[in-house]
């Protein structure tokens, strides 16, 4: 398979006087959602196609990280106002970056962790945003997807769980290659556990059968007969993991299982996934399908919310600051085929695990592969940056909605 490009509280002066208003009340007056006009720069290299946001210079100030199908992996540093420094040379694969994850593998400052096809590397942030050090993880010549950040061995340290796509005379197979932290940058080899004969797209990290053990969860989409599945790993705190529970994904063609988040949608404490379904083919809507989880690794149907043509990117976050999470995809249509924009679609959570009709806002660009989700301007507000492979730019847009009195922040002014 080839690429394709990881809560706010409720307040109101009102409330300082008369109980809280109940979910349906907050249902029935939300806020209205708005995004400024987006912000969009260039990238220094072809096809970007990898995106992540962290603090890379610990000055409170939300940064970006891109990758590349060809050229370098680069950072843009936030100036805490919505706006951006020059790009600064971060890693120069051998091939291209298609997948970014961010930790502090050394406990000192924020690092990342990128694919280089068959390798990932993992860059050792030096707190200035550069990356002095950097260490190879062997991923044995298979194509590394994605991966997800945690404390899998309990040990206090960070490790890295990587999805590979191993390839296959008849079929692809997929499987976690775990690579538990020394606490120092380093890492032990590789263990390996399969997940199936399935094409995976997307890997997470989360508690989801409530003992305070990190888990996994593993995206896979269609192949030949197959519909595809969610599967589940749940984890032992020792570094190894339990039999996958898997969950079979209806078979819906052209639309397939692509990307997914976490959260907590219905407000039953248990973590419940957001698949999207991709559709390559046309500017047609597509969905996000919800998967309830039920509090032991297992899940049931939930809602199939409409969610934009082609979403190839998936995350959660309160956007309109009702204490409710709610999805934003990036919607991609006609990949590399036709000329239609990119934009990002906004589902906003009623709390009982369905969704209001998506709200859609332009990015300036197109094929708008991955998103990240940080208060970019420091104003309390979620905002959203897309990476745009045809366009070869990087879109930010600032969420200027209203929240409520107590929650809002001034927006921080830029540094002189």
């Amino acid at each position: 398979m080839t690429s394709r490009w990881s809560l706010l509280a409720v307040a109101s002066l009102v409330g300082l006087l008369l109980p809280p208003p109940s979910r349906a009340q907050q249902r029935a007056t939300p806020n209205p959602l708005q995004f400024a006009p987006p912000i969009v720069f260039g990238y220094p290299g072809s096809y970007p196609g990898a995106i992540a946001s962290g603090e890379f210079t610990n000055d409170g100030f939300q940064d970006l990280i891109v990758g590349a199908e060809y050229g370098d992996v680069a950072v843009k540093l936030g100036r805490g106002d919505g706006t951006f420094g020059h790009w600064r040379n971060a890693f120069s694969p051998s091939h291209s970056a298609s997948s970014l994850a961010l930790g502090k593998f050394d406990g000192k400052n924020l690092d990342a962790v990128v694919n280089d096809i068959s390798d990932a590397w993992v860059l050792l942030g030096g707190g200035g945003g550069g990356f002095p050090r950097t260490t190879w993880l062997n991923a044995g010549g298979n194509f590394v997807v994605g991966f997800a950040v945690g404390d899998f061995n309990h040990d206090g340290k960070q490790d890295i769980a990587a999805l590979v796509n191993i390839p296959g005379q008849n079929s692809d197979s997929s499987e976690i290659y775990l690579y538990l932290g020394s606490g120092d940058g380093t890492f032990q080899s590789a263990r390996s556990f399969s997940v199936g004969e399935q094409v995976p797209t997307a890997i997470l990290a989360g508690d989801f059968n409530g003992d305070g053990k990190l888990d996994l969860a593993v995206l896979c989409t269609h192949q030949g007969d197959f519909a595809g599945q969610a599967v589940v790993l749940l984890g032992d705190a020792k570094g190894g993991f339990r039999r996958p529970i898997r969950f079979g994904l209806s078979n819906n063609p052209p639309y397939l299982p692509y990307a997914m988040t976490l959260a907590d949608f219905n407000h039953d404490d248990k973590l419940d996934l957001a698949v999207a379904y991709e559709n390559w083919d046309s500017n047609s809507s597509s969905f996000a399908r919800i998967l309830l989880g039920n509090g032991d690794g297992t899940f049931h149907e939930g809602v199939r919310a409409t969610a934009g043509s082609n979403p190839v990117s998936i995350a959660a976050a309160d956007f309109n600051g009702d204490g409710i999470p709610d999805l934003v995809v990036a919607n991609s249509p006609c990949y590399k085929a036709c000329d239609y924009l990119s934009s990002i679609s906004v589902l906003l959570g009623n709390g009982d695990g369905t969704f209001q009709p998506p709200a859609k806002f332009p990015v300036h660009g197109q094929t708008s592969l991955q998103l990240t989700v940080a208060d970019f301007n420091g104003d309390g507000n979620p905002d959203v940056a897309t990476v745009n492979v045809n366009t070869q730019n990087v879109s930010v847009l600032l969420n200027t909605t209203q929240f409520p009195a107590l929650n809002a922040k001034p927006p921080r002014t830029r540094p002189h």
